[in-house]
């Protein structure tokens, strides 16, 4: 119950338009409390998530690029598998709004299976140079366990009912996910927690050595798809000897000569089933290895994704990493949908899924040899200007309802057409492709003012547009008691309209920042192409690339005070290079970030070896907000 003063301070914070206390929304719309739960301070409310008042909104997918021809076909039903490049919070939440029309009733409630494996504490696998460790998972504590419960509680509202999700955890945070993941899909859906055994030098003379991780199952109802035979292991070590050889599907078996020399294929008997599975961690020279930190084995994903999803389901992972769920998912013919806000990830992914038919088999050493199946590159919350601003009228007005969180619905308003309303207030999206020589200016809103004045007295109206088509400097005019709100492309923040600041994530300028997630995404922006002064030559068996100037320009409004003092290689996080370029398609070979290029007098450089490389090299230069800059040398 609230008191007569708690009432009075709500009633004046009300009268004011100002913000109710988070601890006042449990007073007001209390919800009933589970046998146990976790408590710990900036835990949200569930509906108060779903409805955004976290900060962070559904915005639009922006497609970048469709992989579709002879070799990468759709599938029969159209369906292309995705990699899409932004914070997956905000993927997760298009997803659940559900009207982007590139997924629009294709993607929710149909996903299968969803396997994350969210950035832990990995401090003690990087060092730096000195030996120090160099690499803090800054987001510990109740701020991790927020960062990824919001993620959940999306997740599972987008899954199949008979959908399942498993979270892939170390030995530090697992018992508090564990508690909180119970609360959001509830115990009785807890199916189990499977060990993942492995090798690899984690010897100490203080402790018992780290030999396993643990991944969470859990189920979003009571049915589910689940296969058994998945869960099956050798039964002995003198079996696996004499089944020396594995099939493309992991079956062990022996060959048998007859005396007439003919030949008879023997499969190994059935194993025993358990929740324990010994494999090894993918080793620096394995072909399988794409050189991305904390790569999980191929076989890991698929026990998971033969255990519980069938062909032609939707399987998804919003913490991608080296796309290892993609690869999996694509040789063992599920659909696939995989996002991540790292740039080495983006590229490592494209790359596999690429490049997949030169990969290895899940059980053997021998060749894929398929190509991919069509697939889309999309990015999310980064968006290019020319592009936007190209498109028909009606895709226009779709695109900016989904940045600026506005329901296209037509209503008259003394007479007036508005196109749609944002937080019950009317929406003009000015047509200014059809208005070729009209401005928002005076006249405009006079005109408006003229319709609506006495019907609008104390409220406000929202005009999206170009920057360059609004002649006020200013974010909002006010007229008669009208505010006119401008929301501008690319769009000004005004921090007024959404209870927060906008923010960006700020990509790393070190291999040991690439799991970091304490940054998150709030809002969106246009891409800003960085400026890149270089040359490259041959220097004795090397190819030299040199870069003598680097600048980036990001609008103040989106920068940390600490940026605002950046400049020129500061702002620069990494280099990503084709030695082999064929002229269609960037297929990344190699990434050095900022911290391992060469130092001189003359700027940075990286080095190629020259037998390596072909006619042409392909170079892209990404700052650490995300922007890239292409460039193509020819030797």
């Amino acid at each position: 119950m609230l008191s007569k003063a708690e009432k009075d301070f709500l009633v004046d914070l009300i009268e004011k338009g100002e913000a109710i206390p988070e601890d006042f929304k449990y007073k007001l719309f209390p919800t009933s409390h589970k046998e146990y739960e976790l408590a710990y301070g900036g835990k949200m409310r569930k509906e108060d998530l779903l409805a955004n008042d976290d900060g962070s909104f559904p915005v639009p997918l922006q497609v970048k690029k469709i992989f579709e021809d002879a070799e990468h076909t759709a599938w029969e039903d159209g369906w292309r598998n995705m990699l899409v490049y932004g914070d997956n919070l905000q993927f997760l939440k298009t997803i659940y709004k559900n009207e982007d029309p590139l997924i629009k009733d294709k993607v929710k409630g149909k996903v299968k299976l969803i396997y994350i494996d969210p950035p832990f504490a990995t401090a003690d696998e990087f060092q730096n140079k000195e030996g120090a460790k160099a690499y803090n998972d800054k987001k510990v504590g109740a701020d991790f366990l927020e960062f990824l419960r919001r993620r959940i509680i999306v997740a599972r509202q987008i899954l199949a009912d008979d959908g399942v999700m498993f979270i892939h955890l170390d030995q530090k945070m697992v018992h508090y996910v564990k508690v909180i993941a119970d609360e959001i899909f509830g115990k009785n859906n807890f199916q189990n927690e499977i060990i993942w055994k492995y090798f690899g030098p984690t010897s100490t003379d203080q402790n018992f050595p780290r030999k396993h991780d643990v991944i969470l199952f859990y189920s979003k109802s009571s049915t589910y798809y689940f296969n058994s035979a998945a869960t099956l292991i050798d039964y002995d070590q003198k079996a696996v000897k004499r089944y020396d050889k594995t099939d493309d599907m992991g079956r062990r078996y022996k060959i048998y000569y007859h005396a007439d020399g003919s030949k008879r294929i023997a499969y190994m008997k059935e194993g025993k089933p358990t929740d324990v599975f010994n494999i090894p961690f993918v080793q620096g020279t394995s072909k399988e290895r794409v050189g991305y930190p904390t790569q999980k084995p191929e076989k890991l994903i698929a026990l998971l994704l033969n255990a519980a999803s069938q062909p032609g389901d939707i399987v998804m992972d919003f913490f991608s990493g080296s796309g290892t769920l993609a690869a999996v998912a694509e040789k063992l013919g599920r659909k696939w949908i995989a996002c991540d806000i790292g740039k080495l990830s983006y590229y490592t992914t494209q790359r596999r899924i690429l490049k997949i038919n030169e990969s290895k088999n899940i059980y053997n050493n021998r060749l894929y040899k398929k190509h991919a199946r069509s697939f889309v590159l999309c990015s999310l919350g980064e968006y290019d200007l020319g592009a936007a601003l190209s498109l028909e009228y009606s895709k226009y007005k779709d695109f900016v309802s989904g940045l600026f969180n506005i329901d296209l619905q037509e209503t008259k308003i003394g007479g007036y057409t508005f196109d749609g309303a944002k937080d019950g207030a009317p929406v003009i999206i000015f047509n200014y492709s059809r208005y070729r020589d009209s401005n928002i200016d005076d006249g405009f809103l006079d005109d408006v003012g003229m319709h609506v004045s006495a019907r609008l007295d104390g409220g406000c109206i929202y005009i999206v547009a170009p920057s360059t088509r609004v002649d006020f400097i200013t974010d909002y005019e006010e007229r008669k008691g009208i505010r006119y709100y401008f929301l501008k492309i690319p769009y000004q923040m005004i921090k007024e309209l959404h209870g927060a600041e906008f923010t960006k994530f700020r990509q790393p300028r070190s291999k040991f920042g690439v799991n970091d997630p304490i940054e998150e995404t709030k809002g969106f922006s246009f891409v800003r192409t960085p400026a890149v002064e270089s040359s490259i030559c041959r220097n004795g068996e090397n190819v030299q690339i040199c870069i003598r100037a680097f600048r980036s320009v990001e609008p103040r409004s989106s920068k940390s005070a600490e940026e605002r003092t950046m400049s020129g290689f500061q702002l620069l996080s990494a280099v990503f290079v084709d030695r082999r370029y064929d002229g269609k398609d960037f297929v990344m070979t190699d990434a050095f970030f900022a911290d391992e290029l060469t130092e001189s007098e003359n700027g940075l450089s990286l080095f190629l070896k020259a037998d390596s490389v072909g006619k042409e090299i392909m170079v892209v230069y990404t700052d650490i907000f995300g922007n890239d800059l292409t460039e193509c040398f020819h030797l």
